[in-house]
């Protein structure tokens, strides 16, 4: 369902007992897509402490792949203001990685066959040309959540133990709880031409402490973007995903 806020923002929330997923990206009609390399694709699932829920699992081979995304692009920095949001819960978070937030294309599967962005040791890795949102990765030297942005195949930021602004991109002592919901939203505010857009990067753990960081990103105000969540395991041990609260929103036109 969805609703229009004060400011004139369109607010969707998920509903997984009529949303409709798909393994192809594009499908008109189909909310969201969901691929993997060997594991399986999330379905919508219920189970006592989760909820009505969506689940998905990789295989137990190191670096399986698995996405969960919008069916189509539908956000674009411009608009003015845009935000996706989950929570994410996962069966094991000692040999995982994960990305959430907006991507430039609905499943990487069929191109790169990576997340968009990882990190081993300080070092990026991306394979997304233009991405925006969390990074978490036990090949880190910090197993913690990371913010970044890359715009055009250029990187945000040199590694991992950057500064933007004079603010570190890591966010310092958070990351997942095994068998624990984590909050997370990603915002996108238009900053005007020549500019890139503002992101924001909220997270709440279980324990309902919370972090925020801002920061003026490189990121181009007209690529066109798409809700995204992508999960690939570090060790052949196979990784469950629980995802609730897919949402999303964004400034109305003309408002």
């Amino acid at each position: 369902m969805a609703n229009m806020g004060p400011n004139g923002i369109l607010r969707h929330i998920d509903d997984p007992s009529i949303t409709v997923l798909h393994t192809a990206a594009g499908s008109t009609g189909k909310t969201w897509v969901s691929e993997g390399d060997s594991g399986t694709d999330f379905v919508k699932a219920v189970a006592a402490g989760k909820g009505l829920h969506y689940a998905g699992a990789t295989h137990a081979t190191t670096n399986d792949f698995m996405e969960f995304a919008s069916s189509e692009a539908q956000f674009t920095g411009q608009e003015g203001h845009c935000a996706v949001e989950v929570m994410l819960q996962l069966g094991a978070v000692t040999a995982v990685a994960f990305n959430f937030g907006f991507n430039d294309q609905a499943l990487e599967t069929g191109g790169s066959g990576s997340l968009p962005c990882e990190i081993s040791s300080a070092a990026w890795a991306s394979n997304s040309g233009n991405f925006l949102g969390f990074v978490y990765d036990t090949g880190a030297t910090n197993d913690e959540l990371h913010c970044f942005w890359v715009d055009d195949d250029s990187d945000g930021m040199t590694d991992a133990d950057s500064s933007v602004d004079g603010k570190a991109v890591r966010m310092k002592g958070m990351a997942p709880t095994a068998l624990k919901w984590l909050y997370m939203r990603v915002e996108m505010q238009d900053r005007g031409s020549g500019n890139g857009v503002r992101g924001t990067f909220l997270v709440v753990d279980h324990n309902g402490r919370s972090m925020e960081k801002v920061f003026n990103t490189s990121l181009d105000r007209d690529v066109q973007m798409y809700w995204y969540l992508g999960i690939e395991a570090r060790a052949d041990t196979a990784v469950s995903a629980y995802i609730r609260d897919c949402n999303w929103e964004q400034t109305i036109a003309n408002m």
